[in-house]
């Protein structure tokens, strides 16, 4: 039966953009925090590393956390375990210890992962179908908003109050959204006291990752999130170093990229009642791909940050989110134990991204960095199209 209750849709906005705004709030700062702790800059992007490593294995922990205390229990653990390690962040940067920062990232990502995860099952449990789905579209929109909005902020906060700002943001953040959840109801009617056990557990996930459809389309998500966390680490060093951009302007060239994924949403939601999930997943790559190439010309032919990296990410991001949402649909509709398929699902998209950024960490980084790991990602992205639609 389906439950009642209802959820404010400002708490649900800030539950879904949790993660995503906590991974990107400080990159604008990479480069002075590079500066305070005299490393480099491949030793700076570790911060983006770890927090993908803690992001990627966050989305097998909440889902059993979420079955076995309930829902609001789960995110009091997330929320709480967000703004302790933002405090370490923030300690990080008085004790002038890189370690703990790289530690209080990882600790920051297992605690922020709880909001995306819990989105889906809150709103699920909340509304029918129908109702539910309309819900989702309006939250997606506002999740492709909240990254460039956050960046902006980061770029302000670090050129005014210096990097630890950003923390301090973070931290603030946790606790209005903390605030929120306990006036949430419960939407889970009974525990399950088994959710946690090994052997549970085991079976549900192994499952899972034996579904080699379920498998292609964590993957087609994470070659499209590779895309863009590739760019939160390597883009500030780009701008600002290579082509002599501020921190201000660089956070707020970054709404640019954002209207990219708002019109590639509303486009996917339009063409979804006409066109077929692969021919719009198709379209999707092929954008994408020019793209890519606008890149790599820009960057010979331009000094200007604007015109050589975020209009052509502008580009990007609109094919991004024409195959996002149509390769969930598409790996979902391949499992029937939604809950751990989604958590295998998440788990290979944010392994993959991780995978990615840490092997670009590895390359010299110059301008055609960007554009050359794109084309890579570009290649994989058509490869996995193809086994999907040809198996």
């Amino acid at each position: 039966m389906q439950n009642t209750k209802q959820i404010s849709f400002f708490t649900l906005l800030l539950l879904i953009s949790f993660a995503s705004v906590n991974a990107v709030l400080f990159t604008p700062a990479l480069p002075a925090i590079a500066s305070f702790f005299q490393i480099t800059n491949d030793a700076a992007q570790q911060t983006i590393t770890w927090f993908l490593i803690g992001y990627a294995l966050g989305q097998l922990v909440y889902g059993p956390i979420a079955n076995r205390f309930g829902r609001k229990r789960a995110l009091y653990v997330g929320v709480g375990l967000q703004i302790i390690s933002s405090l370490i962040c923030i300690a990080a940067g008085i004790t002038h210890l890189y370690i703990m920062l790289i530690i209080g990232r990882f600790l920051l990502a297992l605690g922020s992962g709880v909001g995306l995860k819990m989105t889906f099952t809150l709103v699920n449990e909340c509304y029918e179908p129908k109702i539910a789905s309309k819900k989702i579209s309006y939250l997606m929109l506002a999740f492709a908003i909240t990254p460039g909005l956050a960046i902006a902020l980061g770029g302000v906060l670090t050129a005014h109050f210096g990097w630890t700002s950003c923390f301090y943001a973070g931290a603030i953040y946790g606790v209005i959204l903390l605030l929120f959840i306990t006036r949430l109801p419960e939407t889970l009617a009974v525990l399950h006291y088994d959710a946690l056990k090994l052997k549970h557990l085991l079976h549900g996930y192994g499952v899972q990752f034996k579904n080699l459809r379920l498998i292609a389309g964590g993957l087609m998500m994470g070659s499209c999130s590779s895309f863009i966390y590739v760019f939160a680490a390597a883009a500030p060093f780009i701008a600002m170093n290579l082509l002599g951009m501020k921190s201000t302007e660089y956070g707020i060239a970054n709404i640019l990229p954002s209207i990219g994924l708002i019109a590639g949403s509303l486009c996917s939601a339009r063409l979804a009642e006409s066109w077929s999930l692969q021919a719009i997943i198709k379209t999707g790559i092929m954008i994408t791909g020019g793209g890519v190439v606008m890149m790599i010309a820009a960057m010979y032919l331009s000094q200007s940050a604007v015109v050589s990296l975020f209009l052509p990410m502008t580009g990007i991001y609109f094919g991004l989110s024409l195959v996002i949402a149509n390769a969930t649909t598409v790996a979902m509709s391949a499992t029937s134990d939604k809950a751990h398929g989604s958590a295998v699902m998440n788990f290979i998209n944010m392994g993959l991204t991780t995978l990615i950024v840490l092997c670009q960490g590895f390359v010299a980084l110059h301008a055609m960095t960007l554009p050359a790991v794109y084309a890579l990602l570009c290649v994989m992205m058509a490869g996995l199209y193809r086994y999907m639609y040809n198996n």
